[in-house]
């Protein structure tokens, strides 16, 4: 998520899987066009395999193809979410004065073996509600492992007017369930 218009009433972000998308639909358009050529010349797998192109990768585009616009607006009082999919778009709004603070949520990267320095991926968000009911909205389509969110997330809190709030200060999901399980609190074998 990139920060598009940054003003004292009105903050607009915005992300989008465009480049993915296109390279995915130019690698399709290539196999398609490729499968196609082979039929014509006489191989009838040809067209299975330009039929199986065009029904895996649509359904691959389908999935992964998202715009994001995010309007944090002053003057009406909303946070506004609009995610754009293929298969519609979905809005969410938020009355400004509910929103405390950007954060951001960490995941550990199964990958990762080095546990003094593990490798995370980040997802960008917002904490709303009152201190004994906290909800957390993301605002970002899923994780990524660019370290952009935690500076997205500071402008954000600075904008809020709480530029001290704590970013990405606790531990993952992944942290806690293997201390969990390292003390023995784990499910039963």
């Amino acid at each position: 998520m990139k920060i598009s218009l940054n003003k004292p009433d009105c903050l607009i972000l915005k992300g989008t899987t465009r480049v993915i998308s296109t390279v995915l639909c130019m690698i399709l358009i290539i196999i398609f066009g490729i499968s196609l050529f082979a039929a014509f010349t006489g191989y009838t797998v040809g067209w299975g395999v330009a039929a199986g192109g065009v029904i895996v990768g649509g359904g691959i585009l389908w999935l992964v193809y998202h715009k994001t616009e995010v309007v944090f607006d002053r003057p009406s009082n909303l946070l506004t979410v609009r995610k754009t999919m293929l298969h519609g778009t979905c809005e969410e709004t938020i009355p400004l004065d509910d929103v405390r603070q950007a954060d951001v949520d960490l995941k550990r990267n199964e990958r990762s073996n080095n546990r003094l320095h593990a490798s995370y991926t980040y997802r960008l968000c917002v904490v709303t509600g009152a201190t004994q009911n906290r909800y957390r909205v993301a605002l970002s389509h899923g994780y990524t492992t660019s370290k952009r969110h935690l500076l997205t997330a500071q402008k954000i809190n600075d904008w809020l007017g709480a530029p001290d709030a704590p970013i990405a200060a606790g531990p993952s999901m992944a942290d806690i369930s293997e201390i969990i399980s390292a003390l023995g609190f784990g499910k039963a074998k």
